[in-house]
């Protein structure tokens, strides 16, 4: 016993009828690894108990045919309007995971989505919101103006990035 729970060996014989008990019975109602896992350490405990417990649930044949999505259903997709002007309705990203030349590796694109014409900037990684603004409003807002637009993939850093 240790802090009022029983300590097995990694290598018990109970652990299998153990994780069959909390997890596939009637009682355990294959609940998946949070409750399974907190069922258990209430009572037990064991070296390696969550990897366990996890390797366990995944290998289970019933809860992986009946899992659920837990992810939001997608919205349907809507078309951009088409833009009218010339650097008026623009689209940003970031392309990362680039090996490092120069000590950059991130290319920042903004893209006229009209023309299609683009720019692209060199940056290292971390950066902030006040170096790719500064970035943008030096070539991109001095050359073409403020945008009416702007698409990104990346919405909180857009909030950022504007304040």
């Amino acid at each position: 016993m240790y802090k009022e729970r029983l300590v097995l060996a990694k290598s018990s014989k109970w652990i299998p009828k153990i994780l069959l008990e909390f997890h596939s019975s009637k009682i355990g109602g294959h609940s998946g690894f949070f409750r399974t896992y907190k069922r258990i350490s209430s009572i037990l405990y064991w070296e390696g108990m969550k990897s366990t417990i996890m390797e366990f649930i995944k290998g289970c044949e019933v809860c992986q045919e009946n899992k659920h999505s837990t992810l939001k259903p997608a919205g349907l997709l809507q078309p951009l309007p088409i833009p009218t002007n010339v650097w008026a309705d623009i689209s940003i990203d970031f392309i990362s995971g680039l090996s490092k030349a120069k000590g950059l590796d991130i290319i920042f694109v903004v893209v006229d989505r009209m023309t299609k014409y683009a720019h692209f900037f060199a940056l290292s990684h971390p950066f902030t919101a006040k170096v790719v603004a500064t970035l943008f409003i030096k070539v991109v807002v001095r050359l073409h103006g403020f945008p009416s637009s702007i698409v990104s993939d990346r919405d909180n850093f857009m909030s950022v990035f504007w304040s």
